[in-house]
């Protein structure tokens, strides 16, 4: 997918938010998964934060206004953590490579949220996802509400995300099309050699063929 596929995408939904009344749309990304103490299962980003920005870090939000400015809070590069925990793509970098208008750390989050959601009149966020996400908005909400008596409005109005994104996610583009028959085509070929795997193991006199070698031949093709 081209970066212009990801601002196309984003545009559409503004045009959306415009057509509702106006807001703002905020998406996180999901979160990391320990799987001990040491250890975390490996990555899967949030399949809507994906469509919509093509990033596929932990610890990201997306934030898109009705008028189409986006920005992209994210993890700022980090030398250290990066030998172990693999390249950062970082907040100077983001806005050119993903099309963004603007990128902030992802630490700055809660700091500048109050200044970004003054003057909307509705918040759309996806709902589901847990008391957590609730609980951030309602708080970033009641902090703007305490400075509407300097003149600040608030939002009024909450709604879920979910609906407006898988509605336009049902809708392929030519680039998705591709992508997904090329999915395809590569795992029935995975398919195909682990069957060719398994009938040359039990003409060599096998009986049994492990789980963990069908396995590598799937993610050999």
């Amino acid at each position: 997918m081209t970066t212009s596929s990801f601002i196309a995408r984003r545009a559409h939904l503004a045009q959306l938010l415009q057509a509702q009344g106006g807001g703002v749309a905020l998406l996180p990304t999901a979160p990391e998964r320990q799987r001990n103490s040491d250890t975390d299962h490996p990555y899967r980003h949030d399949s809507h934060f994906h469509y919509l920005s093509g990033f596929n870090e932990p610890e990201a939000w997306l934030l898109l206004r009705s008028d189409g400015h986006s920005t992209l809070f994210c993890r700022p590069s980090h030398p250290e953590r990066e030998i172990w925990d693999g390249r950062r793509l970082g907040v100077e970098a983001a806005p050119a490579a993903l099309g963004v208008d603007a990128a902030l750390p992802v630490d700055a989050l809660d700091e500048t949220m109050v200044s970004l959601l003054a003057g909307q009149r509705a918040i759309w966020f996806p709902f589901g996802r847990g008391p957590e996400l609730h609980t951030r908005v309602a708080g970033w909400v009641a902090r703007v509400r305490s400075r509407e008596r300097s003149g600040i409005e608030c939002p009024t109005e909450l709604h879920d995300l979910h609906p407006l994104v898988a509605e336009m996610r049902l809708h392929k583009d030519a680039g998705e099309l591709a992508t997904m028959r090329r999915a395809a085509t590569i795992s029935a070929g995975a398919h195909l050699r682990a069957m060719r795997y398994c009938a040359q193991r039990f003409r060599d006199g096998a009986t049994a063929v492990a789980e963990y070698e069908i396995e590598a031949e799937l993610l050999h093709e």
